[in-house]
């Protein structure tokens, strides 16, 4: 996983308005990285730099140190909880993604990582555990477990809800026919 980041990913190239200063941004993190200066990383993220934020994440995923980004994650940082998410996926750590959901990420990151893997039960499982869970989200959860339906070509099983009455059902199974 050296390198990744899905913070750095997304964001990047957004992070300044010119060329100059990305250059600029790219060398300066470069520098602060080779150093193993986390203590000026962490300051400056603190204040604000993005840039100094997105290379501290690198950091902390390609160490592994993901205890680190869960502490950032539930001190506010919203960045450092999805490249939480996304490094436990990437690397097929499903124990973690469950406790993780446990408390309170979104069930999307299991759903994926498990159809991923082809088992797709199961993730229509964890869909309506969390619903079991998260009763105010009931309706979330069942548009998502009709979604995960209709990718894995499992139309009629949608086709029997729609015809049954759910209006949900019926919606998602026009838009995925009028593809």
């Amino acid at each position: 996983m050296r390198d990744w980041s899905y913070y750095g990913a997304a964001h990047r190239h957004a992070v300044h308005e010119d060329e100059a200063a990305n250059r600029l941004c790219d060398r300066t993190m470069g520098a602060l990285r080779l150093a193993g200066d986390e203590a000026e990383l962490r300051r400056r993220a603190g204040a604000g730099d993005r840039c100094a934020a997105i290379t501290l994440v690198e950091i902390l995923v390609d160490a592994d140190r993901l205890d680190e980004l869960r502490a950032m994650q539930e001190a506010g940082d919203d960045r450092a909880g999805a490249t939480l998410m996304e490094a436990l996926t990437r690397r097929g750590r499903e124990d973690e993604l469950r406790r993780e959901i446990a408390a309170g990420h979104d069930v999307m990151w299991l759903v994926h990582y498990l159809n991923d893997l082809g088992r797709t039960d199961d993730a229509l499982a964890a869909l309506q555990e969390w619903a079991a869970q998260h009763p105010a989200r009931a309706r979330l959860a069942h548009a998502r477990r009709l979604t995960v339906l209709l990718e894995h070509g499992r139309v009629e099983e949608v086709r029997r809800a729609a015809e049954s009455g759910d209006p949900t059902a019926v919606r998602h199974l026009r838009r995925f026919l009028s593809r």
